[in-house]
């Protein structure tokens, strides 16, 4: 029993001893951890320490430098400040490039291996079947601004006289069967009783005509030339109207933007000429016809009152008197009212221009030949085009379709190669013929 009792007491003794070994160790574990964590704390403050002082550096040397820099600004600017009428007579001294020995260099050396520009002309055949439709219409608008500047030194007379030359080559012109029209015959047919007085509006065609042709490589036909020379004519007429009634032109192109020959009503060219004259009588007798017969006249040419109202000043030498014929037509009367109330609001002298454009040029485009005039897309091989295969001079070897015109295919070049050989751009750019 001793034994017994002496042994339980002793394994108490060892679970004593047992728990408190266990929270010593755990003592000693907890020491330790804060010991760790306070010396984490401890470097962590040492960091922060050194950081703060590193900014602070960097902030004191980030003033400094800024106050240098200010300090620099101001003395920069008085300086330019004091010298700055020689520094604007600088910038505007055109600067001699001639002396700088690597640009010019630079220049020999490209001029040495550019090949030189090759031109082969195409006949029609082979030229029409190698370019597209765009590059053709392309060259009959440069065609016609390049002969522009030329129809306008050469017009003698007003556009009433023009006008009414191409109302008598357009007037024999037959909607049924599209038959005849303006083809350029009116000048075998000035003897008859209905073109009296129309020898002098042929004659400047004429002249027109042989100033174009001297620049040309391609003659223009009569009917164009019958068609569009009243349009640069009107322009010079209305401009002349116009100021007498407002006394100045400063709002004239904005007005009259409508008349314009490339912008508003674009002309067109690539009429034919006919080689005889049209049949007699298709044309009434202006001198006895009455307003309802000058309306069947022009129904048979697939016109109606809009363009005969808007053409009645222009169709006799008095404009007087083709007001008076027209308006015996209860429509075309109407009509001639609405012109003259938009004249009168408007003051665009000597009536509405851009109606008075747009109604003749439905007539020159439509009453013709074969009817409504088709552009090149649909001609395969229209007038006042030439063809030629260009390679060489910075060029890519091509086949292009080019206005009729002296050097069209050299100077029509891109404006990449035109700079490399040092040549001028193309005339259409220019806006006409090339200055000289």
């Amino acid at each position: 029993m001793i034994a017994s009792a002496s042994t339980s007491s002793v394994t108490k003794v060892h679970q004593r001893q047992r728990v408190t070994n266990k929270r010593s160790s755990s003592v000693v574990r907890s020491s330790s951890v804060h010991a760790k964590a306070s010396k984490s704390h401890s470097d962590d403050d040492a960091k922060m320490g050194n950081k703060s002082a590193t900014s602070d550096v960097n902030v004191n040397r980030r003033n400094a430098l800024l106050a240098m820099t200010v300090a620099g600004t101001s003395v920069a600017k008085a300086a330019q400040a004091l010298d700055l009428g020689s520094f604007a007579g600088d910038l505007l001294k055109e600067k001699d490039i001639s002396k700088n020995e690597d640009l010019n260099a630079i220049k020999e050396k490209r001029a040495l291996n550019l090949p030189e520009l090759e031109v082969e002309p195409l006949d029609r055949l082979e030229g029409a079947s190698r370019t597209s439709g765009a590059n053709k219409v392309k060259a009959q608008i440069e065609y016609a601004q390049y002969i522009a500047p030329i129809i306008e030194e050469n017009i003698d007379l007003d556009f009433g006289s023009y006008c009414r030359l191409a109302l008598a080559d357009a007037g024999t012109h037959s909607v049924v069967g599209k038959k005849y029209g303006l083809n350029g015959s009116i000048r075998f047919e000035l003897d008859r009783p209905e073109n009296k007085g129309l020898q002098k509006a042929m004659a400047s065609i004429e002249k027109i005509k042989q100033a174009v042709d001297k620049e040309t490589t391609q003659p223009v036909s009569y009917a164009d030339l019958i068609a569009i020379v009243p349009h640069f004519a009107a322009r010079i007429q209305f401009k002349k109207d116009y100021m007498a009634e407002v006394g100045d032109d400063d709002n004239y192109e904005f007005l009259f933007i409508g008349t314009n020959p490339f912008l508003g009503a674009k002309v067109r060219v690539g009429r034919l000429d006919a080689t005889e004259a049209d049949p007699e009588g298709l044309i009434p007798n202006l001198e006895t016809a009455t307003g309802p017969e000058l309306r069947a006249w022009f129904e048979r040419m697939g016109k109606g009152p809009n363009e005969l109202a808007a053409l009645a000043p222009y169709l006799y030498e008095d404009p007087k008197k083709g007001v008076e014929v027209v308006s015996q037509d209860s429509t075309c009367e109407r009509l001639l009212g609405v012109f003259e109330t938009q004249r009168i609001l408007g003051k665009r002298a000597p009536g509405p221009a851009v109606t008075i454009i747009k109604n003749f040029k439905q007539i020159t485009d439509n009453a013709i030949p074969g009817g409504a005039m088709e552009i090149a897309p649909a001609v395969f091989d229209p007038p006042y085009v030439d063809y030629a295969f260009i390679q060489g001079g910075g060029e890519i070897p091509r086949v292009g379709a080019y206005p009729a015109r002296p050097n069209a295919a050299k100077e029509g070049g891109s404006v990449f190669a035109l700079r490399m050989r040092g040549e001028t751009g193309s005339v259409s750019s220019l806006g006409g013929r090339k200055q000289k």
